[in-house]
Parts: structure tokens; C-alpha cells; sequence
């Protein structure tokens, strides 16, 4: 048991970086709407993480987290229907931006490359998607 949980927290960091060096496929993510919440929960999680970490109050940081949640909800529909595989992309890629800027945050010279950098792996995933027949953002 603790194999399977260390083997797909290991697939989730790959498929992660594969996100954030421009190279992952978002295609290649479980359709499987239970691993979809089991992503948002870790978006959830990081997001109020890294608001936290910065100083912010509970309801700045939920409200930012919400917010944040309900843009790749919104990025992800297709034909009024919530295309699960890119909705798990774009949040496991969240979860490592989120996890990068709470670490940029004792590094304040990284943090505008962090953000610079995750805006375009979230944009190169969305211009990916919307190549293909998804139909997102068409």
C-alpha cells in the first residue's frame, strides 16, 4: 500500500515538471473524476499554503484559492462540460507553481522568474489543449 502511494506521488511530481518544462501531455492524465478531486483537494491545500505563507488572512487566502480553483474550472470546459484530464493537468501543475513560490518566498530574486515561468507553462498547456479537438477556448 505505502508503495502505491509513494509510486503515484512520484508519477504526479514527473508528469508535473514534464508540465513545467513544457513537455507533458496533458492527454496522458487520468480521466477518473475522483483523481480530478483528489488533485483539487492538493490545489486547495497549496493554495492556502502559499497565501498563508505570505501573510494573509484565512478569507484573503480562501477567496484566492477559490478563485484560483474556479479559473481552471472554467479554463477546462468543453461544449458546457468539465474535461477532466486537463482540469487534473492544470491543477497538478498548479500544485507545483504553489510549491515553488511558497519557496520563492525566502528567495525573493527568484520569485518573478517562478511567476513568469509557471504563467507560460499554464498558458503553453492551454494553447496545447486548445490544439487539439478538445474544442477548449475555440
Amino acid at each position: 500500500m505505502i508503495q502505491t502511494r509513494s509510486s503515484l506521488m512520484a508519477a504526479m511530481t514527473m508528469q508535473g515538471i514534464a508540465f513545467l518544462r513544457l513537455r507533458g501531455d496533458w492527454r496522458s492524465m487520468p480521466a477518473s473524476g475522483s483523481f480530478l478531486l483528489f488533485v483539487m483537494a492538493l490545489t486547495f491545500l497549496g493554495g492556502m499554503a502559499e497565501q498563508l505563507v505570505r501573510g494573509r488572512s484565512l478569507e484573503i487566502a480562501l477567496g484566492v484559492t477559490v478563485a484560483w480553483m474556479a479559473i481552471i474550472a472554467l479554463a477546462s470546459k468543453v461544449d458546457g462540460k468539465l474535461n477532466t484530464r486537463l482540469a487534473s493537468a492544470l491543477c497538478l501543475l498548479s500544485v507545483l507553481i504553489q510549491m515553488m513560490l511558497v519557496m520563492a518566498i525566502w528567495v525573493p530574486v527568484v520569485e518573478w522568474p517562478v511567476a513568469l515561468w509557471s504563467g507560460i507553462a499554464v498558458m503553453h498547456l492551454l494553447s496545447s489543449a486548445s490544439r487539439t479537438d478538445t474544442g477548449v477556448w475555440r
